[in-house]
């Protein structure tokens, strides 16, 4: 259990995700690298704390909300970057056999620039002999209209 809680939480980019408003802001491709740890305290039957490191710097904490008809876990993930700003995500993350995994990230909101994101992330990554985590993400942000 412990390694599909730290799985789900690591991050995956599907195309088609942009909107009409994101086009204010313009589209740019991010990538880094991820790792993650199973948190001590988790509200549900899968959660996931990690760093973030590259284009989306900061944190990101991973919550399950059920598990889809094709068997991968879904949920919703908050990324905090470093300057504070904050991303939401719902989140598919697809589990082999073979210890690696594959998760996406849809944008779906967040504070500041970030208000009316869009996009999406892929993060391919696989579990470590400590228990964690780790990967790289590569994705697409759109940035929406600001809010004034």
């Amino acid at each position: 259990m412990k390694w599909t809680c730290i799985a789900a939480a690591a991050l995956v980019p599907l195309g088609g995700f942009e909107t009409a408003k994101a086009a204010a802001g313009g589209c740019h491709a991010v990538s880094g690298d991820f790792t993650a740890v199973s948190p001590p305290d988790c509200p549900s039957f899968l959660c996931t704390h990690g760093t973030l490191t590259g284009d989306l710097a900061g944190t990101y904490d991973f919550v399950a909300i059920g598990i889809t008809p094709e068997g991968a876990v879904a949920g919703r993930s908050t990324i905090t970057l470093e300057n504070g700003a904050v991303i939401h995500g719902s989140d598919t993350s697809v589990l082999h056999p073979d210890g690696t995994f594959v998760t996406t990230v849809r944008f779906v909101g967040g504070t500041r620039q970030y208000a009316h994101v869009a996009g999406a992330l892929v993060a391919p990554g696989a579990f470590t002999p400590s228990g964690g985590t780790e990967g790289t993400y590569s994705g697409t942000i759109c940035l929406g209209a600001v809010e004034r």
